[in-house]
């Protein structure tokens, strides 16, 4: 029997998307032109001014320990190891997408996220569950080892450091660093501390770091006097009304205007700010999601025309599964009282079914189109 040489991955990628774009309706696809350009579009934020800031910071941090500082004459012995910014904020803050703006946009990065380019900074995501270990053989995939057994906990660190070494990577940034905080033993939970304190300290090639995640992600370094001033701690807020209902009302005029095909012009209230930012847990990055998902609501069911306060509902039920009324924000006369973190978010199990005291945010979803 003749046999086929096995496609290439990326050829069985590029064959399956080219079939999805060929059986797209007309509908379908002035949908996802007018969404992708909302989805693509960035809204700059109080933060991105304080996080360019602590950014510049840590490259001048890098200068000054590195000897590299124009007009600076390099002391010996100056390099005392490299700083870390930690960047905290509830789920939805907003933080991970303004670092990958920050990342994308700063000359210092330039390649980033840019396939066989090279760039001083590696990002990546702390895996859950977390152990120190997984982290490690994370960090050493993407820069390339592709062994078919993942390194012994002992021995990745070395490697991790090795490689970034070999590479020329100064920076690391760890995302959903909180879940470091999953291990409850204190001895363990000093080991990943005293893990990345040695990278910030290695003679030969000390590392700098960026860690973003939930509030609690503070803590790190905290309790260590000879770290505790290389760590610098960037807290994106929790929104508050009535201060910062036309910022969010403001947001939805900038998002809409992308679609000419889309009007807000019913929905230019504060009562239905208060609300918005209520089924949003008062965070910039989930309002900013459900009016884009509102958006594609109403031109995937009705073509365009003005939102409703029925599209943010029905995006509010698509994504929490609340299919009652009095328990949606949007539609609700008691709304204030609708405990809306239960329903956006759901309570990670260990292995027994049992709660670990963790939650993960419930995936985004709209309507398909059907016809």
């Amino acid at each position: 029997m003749n046999m086929m040489n096995p496609p290439t991955v990326g050829n069985i990628s590029a064959k399956f998307l080219n079939r999805i774009v060929s059986n797209q309706t007309d509908k379908r696809r002035m949908v996802n032109e007018a969404v992708g350009r909302v989805l693509s579009v960035y809204l700059p934020t109080v933060y991105d001014e304080q996080l360019n800031e602590q950014i510049d910071w840590l490259l001048d941090s890098m200068l000054l320990e590195l000897g590299q500082q124009p007009g600076v004459a390099a002391a010996e012995g100056m390099v005392r190891g490299g700083r870390a910014l930690v960047v905290t904020g509830k789920a939805g803050a907003g933080k991970s997408r303004a670092l990958a703006h920050a990342f994308a946009s700063r000359p210092e990065f330039e390649g980033f996220g840019k396939a066989g380019e090279w760039c001083p900074l590696l990002s990546v995501v702390a895996p859950s569950p977390f152990t120190l270990g997984a982290l490690g053989n994370e960090i050493a995939r993407k820069l390339g080892y592709h062994g078919r057994r993942e390194i012994q906990h002992s021995k990745v660190w070395p490697v991790v450091r090795e490689l970034m070494a070999e590479f020329g990577l100064r920076i690391l940034h760890i995302d959903e660093a909180q879940h470091g905080d999953e291990i409850k033993c204190d001895s363990m939970a000093q080991e990943v501390e005293n893990t990345f304190k040695r990278m910030m300290q290695e003679a030969d090639w000390p590392i700098w770091l960026i860690l973003s995640g939930l509030p609690e992600l503070s803590r790190f370094c905290q309790n260590d006097a000879s770290m505790k001033r290389r760590v610098r701690v960037l807290p994106f807020e929790t929104l508050t009304f009535p201060e910062h209902a036309t910022d969010v009302l403001q947001m939805m005029r900038d998002i809409v205007a992308l679609c000419p095909s889309v009007g807000c012009s019913e929905l230019q209230s504060v009562a239905f700010a208060h609300r918005l930012l209520h089924a949003s847990t008062y965070q910039f990055g989930i309002a900013l999601e459900y009016v884009q998902d509102a958006i594609a609501e109403c031109l995937m069911v009705e073509g365009g025309g003005e939102l409703g306060i029925g599209h943010f509902a029905d995006v509010y039920a698509i994504r929490t599964g609340v299919r009652n009324d009095d328990l949606n924000p949007f539609l609700a006369e008691d709304w204030t009282a609708i405990p809306v973190e239960s329903a956006l978010y759901e309570d990670l199990l260990d292995e027994a079914g049992k709660p670990t005291g963790a939650r993960k945010p419930k995936g985004r979803c709209t309507k398909g189109v059907t016809k």
